[in-house]
């Protein structure tokens, strides 16, 4: 499929969250400071939010042209396992739920009583094979990837590049060989990431740059209260602001996929037309 599709699918992800947090916002003050690329890459990696289980209320916004929306959600993240969110726009009534893990995409149409349920290996048939569940567990959870593996190891520094921002902030960069995406990572003094970069190759108006700010301390770390995505797909620009609140980590959440017997199965093309025409 083409790489518009491709915006469109995680355009799915996007419309489906945000968060808030009532705790003490943390400031960054550390200045950048000369290091070595493996030193530099270690220190990022021991200030990943650390957690086994995330769950968080949301609260997001969706801005596409002069159109906005807002909604209320959830989000819950078993780690390297499953993330699952629920969108709720009124009273609490579940309107639609997402589920992914590191096999099975799924996501539920409550108001219709259908769903749509792939292997991730299928998907990667149709959609470039950088963007998969590790990469969206990351972005929701301020981390660094690597294409195509399932964690970040310290030898890891190897695949990236590395140069430093007008503003003197590090700047990470590397490419999925298969599916020629760059991705890359804006860290400040205080080796946290603030900026999550993807863009395919050749394609300077086809993107999606994530950011973190108002970064809430929490198990003796910190966690970004705001999030905000945007999409960009030829002359189409998507706006989605994520903001947290009630962020708790390792509560056991435990996640499974269920889907009620009553539910018509549909496919993935069938939801990406209407989004697509909505828009």
């Amino acid at each position: 499929m083409t790489y518009r599709n491709y915006i469109i699918f995680l355009l799915i992800v996007l419309t489906l969250t945000g968060c808030k947090a009532k705790r003490r916002v943390v400031d960054f003050t550390t200045p950048v400071a000369e290091k070595s690329d493996d030193a530099l890459f270690r220190d990022i990696l021991a200030e990943s939010f650390p957690y086994e289980t995330l769950s968080a209320r949301l609260d997001l916004k969706l801005t596409n042209g002069t159109r906005s929306r807002s909604s209320k959600a959830q989000i819950r993240i078993v780690k390297d396992n499953a993330m699952q969110i629920s969108v709720q726009p009124l009273f609490g009534v579940e309107l639609f739920r997402l589920y992914v893990d590191p096999d099975t995409i799924a996501l539920l149409d409550r108001m219709e009583k259908r769903y749509v349920k792939e292997a991730i290996t299928t998907l990667k048939e149709h959609y470039p094979v950088g963007f998969d569940f590790y990469t969206l567990q990351s972005l929701f959870t301020n981390t660094l990837f690597v294409a195509n593996k399932t964690g970040v190891t310290p030898t890891d520094f190897r695949r990236f590049s590395y140069t430093r921002t007008p503003d003197s902030n590090y700047y990470l960069t590397s490419e999925d060989p298969e599916s020629m995406i760059r991705y890359s990572f804006t860290v400040n003094g205080d080796n946290r990431v603030t900026y999550t970069h993807l863009q395919q190759s050749g394609e300077e108006n086809n993107f999606l740059q994530w950011s973190y700010s108002h970064f809430i301390a929490l198990n003796e770390s910190a966690f970004p209260h705001t999030m905000r995505a945007s999409i960009t797909s030829g002359d189409q620009v998507i706006n989605t602001e994520f903001l947290f609140s009630d962020v708790v980590t390792n509560d056991g959440t435990r996640l499974s996929l269920q889907i009620p017997a009553s539910y018509t199965r549909t496919s993935l093309d069938n939801i990406l037309k209407i989004i697509a025409d909505s828009r």
